[in-house]
């Protein structure tokens, strides 16, 4: 993959991380951009780090050691700049003031269209697993395969087949399958579903909201396969019979597997959109996180759809509770029928 920085103008280069952790990722991304620095003579190169959870004395020896070790003219013209909530702490003596005007740019771009994604539940992910392949009727697994699918330790897997016991059948090859919906588990995950699955919710703050379908439409143009469609309209994608006549909202699954994510997306689906913390203001819009190496989506009909059981997740996060109670029973005994209980 060509890599491509996240601001090239004709003077200067910019790369944006946040939260980085390891003084390897740090080092990482000062080699890429010495590599065009090496290829653009005449440019200066920035590392601006959002909100990084190394201290500054450890970054500020890490640049010194590693511009000890390339060429004078390279190291001369490369820089770190720190910031912490929003506000740029570090700036190199003697910068350009067109460069920090670039600088405050990309923090602020940075800042408005990305979201930064919380710690990864993997237990949570390696449930969702089991209940999807046990609902499609899928063979048995080895806890590798799960462990790979997930993006997880085998520790992971293990601790949450632990964790649903009696509803495990573990085989002699040492594969696994559940043997039922395992409820009390899956109430668990309720709970902390919100949280697991990182969701954002959005109001409209036009006063005349999109209708759901027309968010579906604008969605559907997007061409993107990173994206969902999950909530009432995935369940009755799903199952038919679903009892529910309209969708009080569109819930999209976005498929990432970096820790932060651009969303500009959400303001061509619809200006007006704008994030809320508030639980008990209707949203028009909800989105949430499959961090998995697999997502499970489907295409057809010319949309992405996301997996029942995120779709049954959605549906109780909605609080549609008597829609969700209809697609879980229907979930259940179609899992139970296809892994030959019946």
């Amino acid at each position: 993959m060509i890599y491509k920085p996240d601001a090239h103008t004709e003077t200067a280069i910019v790369e944006v991380k946040a939260r980085l952790s390891a003084i390897r990722e740090v080092r990482d991304a000062l080699v890429q951009l010495v590599k065009l620095l090496v290829e653009f003579s005449e440019k200066r190169a920035y590392l601006v780090l959002i909100d990084s959870r190394i201290s500054i004395s450890s970054l500020e020896q890490e640049l010194k050691d590693f511009k000890a070790a390339i060429r004078s003219d390279v190291a001369n013209r490369l820089y770190l700049v720190t910031v912490c909530d929003g506000e740029i702490k570090r700036i190199p003596p003697g910068i350009a003031q067109s460069d920090l005007e670039l600088l405050r740019q990309q923090v602020e771009a940075f800042s408005g269209s990305r979201y930064l994604l919380p710690r990864q539940d993997m237990q949570s992910e390696v449930l969702r697993v089991l209940l999807h392949q046990w609902i499609l009727g899928k063979e048995p697994m080895k806890s590798n395969w799960l462990a790979k699918t997930v993006g997880c330790s085998y520790r992971t897997v293990v601790a949450m087949i632990e964790k649903l016991g009696p509803a495990v059948d573990r085989l002699s090859d040492r594969r696994v399958q559940l043997k039922y919906f395992p409820k009390e588990v899956w109430s668990q995950f309720l709970v902390v579903s919100q949280k697991a699955r990182a969701t954002i919710r959005y109001m409209d703050c036009s006063g005349q909201p999109r209708s759901p379908e027309s968010l579906v439409r604008r969605l559907q143009r997007m061409d993107r396969m990173d994206l969902a469609i999950g909530g009432v309209f995935g369940a009755k994608w799903h199952f038919q019979e679903l009892d529910i006549v309209s969708a009080p909202r569109l819930d999209i699954c976005i498929h990432c597997l970096e820790k932060n994510i651009d969303l500009q997306f959400v303001q061509k689906l619809d200006p007006a959109l704008r994030s809320t913390r508030d639980p008990y203001i209707p949203v028009s819009l909800a989105l949430h996180f499959i961090r998995r190496k697999e997502s499970f989506f489907v295409s057809d009909s010319g949309n992405i759809w996301a997996d029942p059981v995120e779709c049954l997740a959605d549906l109780y996060e909605s609080r549609l509770d008597q829609q969700a109670s209809q697609f879980e029973a229907f979930l259940s005994e179609r899992g139970d029928i296809l892994n030959g209980k019946y």
